[in-house]
């Protein structure tokens, strides 16, 4: 390759080269990769078929060599990821006779575990997941050379400013980052360092593909100047020289005379190496240094991925972007392989062909979309036409991934690219990604919570084949499966593990939706999700054991901030066992409830579990609750708070709006309630409402909105007449009252009922003839007020409102006050009187100001 031309190397890489030439000598091989690479996965596959080794050594941690079987196994069929997890377990106290002094000590290690999880995936185009299937084939022992996970983690505890508590283990974020690839890409005018790897490398033609030895040093060559432009120091900080020093002592263990050893490494690091082995003698030394007071634990298991994780452009920083690309791509070296085996040569024709498949499926998607302003044929013309002329130019065999884009872009977007193109693009980026999911052996080492939870998901027939994400709806209330469904489905949402979001449906916590008889679920499996159940699984092997220890820890979070004692707070948690169907914790917490209606003072917290219990009961079907112990519980926290109704004279600003809140919920609790009870319990639970609540008290501490809510409730259960609500209308808007309380007043009646203000022309009068009295700052400064109270109502009951108004102030009955444009605020006003002047003086200039005058001449 003219770029990569041997007399304009650095003197470093020339040695380097020299070093593994020596190597070369003593049976040691290299081939230096970019992971996720069709074109280093075809070269590398002809590389072993022609070379023979004996041994090929991997860059992946040492500690997943026992997932060696199960990454072979027949049935495990990539885009599959090996899911680590390192965790540091409480350190012992550092003995007093070791402390520094008081000022040079440093902080005490943090007691607490340290979990660190990561992925190292495989797809079926790898360069690691080829040398595993081609080297069994062949019969080479296969070994993982990289530092376990447990000392990747311990290094990268020791360094806490980087952010490790998750990764992935494969990296090339050096590469992306190099000035030298940047340049270079800058001269061959490629946007980024992805399409000149394209250019260089993946576009390679099968035939030159074929010569492995050459692909391989033009990719060390490519890799080792990207590596040149890095300093030791942040190669150390990275702990890339750490890796690198257990890959060369594993490779140093395998020399053998009868060895025949290959080494699959990132490219970055095979410059190192071959450095290292080289020098043997006189290399630095990179050891993990781990503490021996902490005690770490690593676990590992082999878990479906996904193409979406796989692509560069969601985030995954040594992937290729656009998977579902190469994947084809990848199909396709190997078609034309077979073809070369039966014909000597690939015919051209084939290549073009495979290309138009696939572009005839990415038409046709776009097409079903219905992202395309033009038939699916005339894209495919237009699109085809384009990527084969921009693959010619740009001396590509095939057109590429950007010669691709580029065609799409020019053929299918007329306009601007921001002018309504964004679902276009987003669907073929979304093609291109891929939702494929791979597949792992069934008997394959994995937790039992993970195994129980694809029984279930079996068993329920959720399609977890792919990463689509999919809709469910559940007829809960007629089918037991349904009912048996939706708390599998809440028992994963409540564990957190990000398969399944409920869309809509009864909510018994909130009291949402409860006349719904379904539910509606949206799911999608994904390597996180299988992710998350592992990590989980340290927990129990049972949905309902963790779901349980969840519910216990959220009982000790309230008793330390003081609500271990909390009706409310225990109410909820009684909803939340009731909801996931644990029925021990149920009847636990039932008696604790029970226990703390009768011990809880506040009465906020009393009516609220009252409101929750009246949610359960609502569910008491579906959920299938013990009919008469609720009904129980609710009574008796009904009246629990009555006795609690002294609370409502608290004066403080705060607790004024809670209170009516309070005082209007358990008022309609109790109405409810004769839902369960006969009309004399009924009547006796409203009558014990009312007698602790004394209006007088609402007098003496200037409670008007209390107060106002109270006058109106007792109109709507028959506890005053029309004549009586009329008066005390007219006592509260009467001349020369507080302008603040009369507008209180206002507002407690419109938290219980508006209507009856709305339909009473003699409060309607009373508040005109007060508003009229009272003084312009006065007016200004409840102005708000009333425009909040009265935007409550509808706008039919505002139009009612205002004629009464129009009347009383003697306006023309054809006069409309309720037609306020509330869109239209302050700043708009104002712009409109700028523009109106500026309109006036442009007419002026131009002896137009007779269309403003209406003059005529």
């Amino acid at each position: 390759m003219a770029e990569f031309h041997a007399a304009a190397l650095p003197e470093r890489l020339q040695q380097a080269f020299q070093a593994k030439q020596s190597l070369a000598a003593q049976q040691v091989y290299f081939a230096p990769v970019r992971h996720h690479s069709p074109a280093c996965a075809y070269a590398l596959q002809q590389y072993i078929q022609a070379l023979q080794p004996t041994h090929i050594l991997i860059e992946a941690p040492h500690s997943f060599q026992f997932l060696l079987e199960a990454l072979l196994d027949a049935d495990t069929q990539p885009p599959i990821a090996i899911f680590a997890q390192a965790q540091r377990h409480k350190a012992a106290q550092a003995s007093s006779q070791n402390k520094k002094s008081d000022e040079d000590e440093e902080p005490q290690e943090d007691q607490t575990p340290a979990l660190f999880s990561a992925y190292y995936p495989f797809c079926e185009y790898s360069p690691e997941w080829v040398a595993l299937k081609q080297g069994t084939t062949q019969h080479a022992k296969i070994e993982f050379i990289d530092l376990s996970w447990q000392e990747q983690s311990a290094f990268k505890l020791e360094n806490a400013s980087l952010d490790w508590s998750q990764k992935n283990l494969i990296s090339e974020r050096y590469l992306a980052h190099s000035q030298y690839i940047q340049n270079l890409a800058q001269q061959l005018h490629c946007r980024n360092h992805d399409e000149l790897w394209d250019h260089l490398f993946e576009l390679q033609s099968i035939s030159k593909l074929k010569q492995a030895e050459k692909f391989f040093d033009d990719v060390f060559t490519w890799c080792s100047l990207a590596r040149l432009d890095y300093e030791q120091d942040v190669l150390l900080q990275e702990a890339s020289l750490h890796r690198e020093d257990c890959m060369w002592q594993k490779i140093q263990a395998c020399l053998n005379p009868k060895h025949k050893i290959l080494v699959v490494t990132g490219g970055f690091h095979t410059l190192a190496l071959i450095e290292n082995l080289a020098q043997k003698d006189t290399v630095k030394r990179y050891p993990i240094q781990v503490n021996k007071k902490e005690k770490w634990q690593e676990s590992a298991w082999l878990i479906r991925y996904s193409f979406d994780r796989l692509d560069a452009l969601n985030g995954y920083a040594s992937g290729m972007p656009s998977p579902a690309f190469y994947q084809q791509f990848w199909q396709d070296l190997n078609q034309a392989d077979e073809q070369e085996k039966s014909q000597t040569h690939v015919d051209e024709h084939l290549i073009q062909q495979q290309f138009l498949k696939y572009l005839t499926e990415i038409c046709h998607h776009l097409d079903e979309k219905q992202v395309l302003d033009v038939t699916a044929y005339i894209a495919l013309k237009n699109t085809a036409e384009l990527a084969f002329q921009l693959a010619h130019l740009r001396g590509h065999y095939r057109p590429s991934r950007y010669d691709l884009l580029d065609a799409l872009q020019s053929a299918l977007v007329k306009g601007e690219l921001d002018d309504g193109q964004h679902l276009l693009f987003q669907e073929i980026y979304s093609y291109l990604s891929g939702q494929q999911l791979g597949k792992v052996a069934a008997h394959q080492h994995s937790p039992a919570l993970l195994q129980n939870i694809f029984k279930q998901i079996e068993k329920y027939r959720f399609n977890v084949s792919d990463t689509i994400p999919r809709n469910r709806k559940l007829d809960i209330y007629r089918k037991p499966l349904h009912q048996d469904i939706s708390q599998f489905l809440n028992l994963l949402e409540f564990v957190d593990c990000g398969f399944a979001q409920r869309l809509s449906g009864p909510d018994f916590t909130h009291g949402a939706g409860l006349d719904l008889l379904f539910e509606e679920w949206r799911y999608t499996w994904s390597p996180s999700v299988e992710a998350r159940l592992i990590e989980l699984a340290e927990l129990g092997d049972q949905l309902q054991q963790i779901a349980l220890g969840k519910i216990l820890a959220l009982q000790q979070h309230n008793q330390e901030n003081g609500l271990g004692h909390s009706a409310f707070e225990t109410a909820k948690l009684l909803t939340l066992a009731c909801r996931l169907g644990l029925k021990e914790q149920l009847n636990i917490l039932q008696k604790q409830l029970d226990d703390y209606l009768q011990t809880d003072q506040s009465l906020h917290s009393v009516v609220a579990a009252a409101q929750q219990l009246y949610y359960l009961w609502s569910g008491r079907q579906l959920l299938q609750l013990p009919e008469h112990i609720l009904q129980q519980s609710l009574v008796q926290a009904v009246k629990q708070a009555c006795f609690l109704l002294d609370q409502l004279y608290d004066t403080h600003e705060d607790k004024i709006e809670e209170n009516l809140k309070s005082f209007k919920t358990l008022h309609d609790l109790i109405l409810s309630v004769s839902k369960l009870k006969s009309q004399q319990d009924n009547d006796s639970l409203l009558a014990l409402f009312y007698q602790h609540v004394e209006r007088q008290q609402f007098d003496q501490y200037h409670l008007s909105k209390l107060k106002g809510a109270l006058d109106t409730l007792m109109f709507l259960d028959h506890r005053i007449d029309q004549a009586q609500l009329q008066q005390y209308l007219k006592t509260a808007f009467a001349i020369g009252c507080d302008a603040d309380e009369a507008v209180q007043y206002i507002q407690g009646m419109f938290a219980i009922a508006p209507e009856i203000f709305v339909q009473s022309p003699i409060a309607i009068n009373a508040l005109y003839d007060l508003v009229k009295h009272w003084r312009e700052d006065t007016f200004l400064q409840i102005l708000p007020d009333l425009r909040y109270i009265f935007s409550q109502l509808s706008p039919k009951q505002n139009s009612s409102v205002s004629q009464n108004v129009a009347r009383m102030a003697g306006l023309a009955e054809d006069v409309v006050l309720d037609q306020v444009h509330s869109h239209i605020n302050e700043h708009d006003m104002l712009n409109a009187a700028h523009l109106n002047q500026q309109l006036q003086q442009l007419l002026q200039h131009d002896q137009l100001q007779d269309w403003i005058t209406g003059v005529e001449k």
